[in-house]
């Protein structure tokens, strides 16, 4: 059975981008290497690149300081200079295993600046369902307006 845990797709034109998500010492998720980035029109790779990453788990690492943050490593694959430019541009949804169940959530734009949990949106499912099925769900409804 798949530990709890925290996973993210972010939808930028005409890609996806599939990063690891790794778990700072202070408890919250980023982004890192390595990133799969996938075409929007093919489900069934974006499907199965996170599934890898779900696999990869969420590795531990330290938790940065402001004076050393890392830049988001998804600004390369998208060609973007800052978050705030990427946070307009694309849609992003997170699955999270946590407290017996799977969490699939969309994000919106925050009215001051980043994006947060639309959880109005969100969808709780039995974490005894195949994890086929709850990624088979996240992909049809983050893709399902592209």
């Amino acid at each position: 059975m798949l530990e709890d845990g925290h996973w993210a797709i972010f939808i930028f034109k005409e890609q996806v981008f599939v990063p690891t998500m790794a778990r700072t010492k202070a408890g919250f998720y980023m982004g890192i290497e390595p990133v799969e980035v996938v075409d929007v029109r093919d489900h069934a790779a974006v499907e199965q690149a996170l599934m890898r990453a779900i696999s990869r788990g969420n590795p531990s690492i330290p938790t940065p300081v402001r004076a050393t943050f890392p830049k988001n490593p998804l600004l390369k694959y998208a060609k973007v200079k800052s978050d705030s430019s990427f946070d307009k541009q694309t849609k992003s949804w997170q699955l999270s295993k946590r407290d017996g169940a799977y969490f699939i959530v969309p994000y919106r734009l925050r009215k001051d600046r980043g994006k947060e949990e639309d959880t109005e949106r969100g969808e709780a499912m039995p974490d005894d369902l195949p994890l086929e099925t709850v990624v088979r769900s996240l992909v049809g409804r983050a893709l399902g307006s592209q």
